[in-house]
């Protein structure tokens, strides 16, 4: 399942998630009690929903527009 997400995800919002991830770990590893949030985790993950939904629909509107594009390129060669 964890692939699958990967896989449709794009790759710089991946990359800034896994950032964010290690940044995280790397205080609470150097024994910073106030790395562990909770909340900002489910903020974070909440706000990545969102853009990934943004994303994907600015993928099907540009997917819809090449659709376009292309049928006009092939209705003026045919002609």
């Amino acid at each position: 399942m964890a692939e699958e997400f990967l896989e449709n995800t794009p790759v710089d919002v991946t990359i800034r998630a896994l950032q964010a991830q290690v940044e995280q770990l790397k205080r609470i590893v150097g024994g910073d009690a106030s790395a562990v949030q909770p909340s900002s985790d489910e903020e974070s993950t909440e706000r990545l929903k969102q853009e990934i939904k943004a994303l994907k629909l600015a993928n099907e509107k540009a997917e819809y527009r090449i659709k376009i594009l292309l049928r006009t390129l092939s209705e003026k060669d045919a002609k």
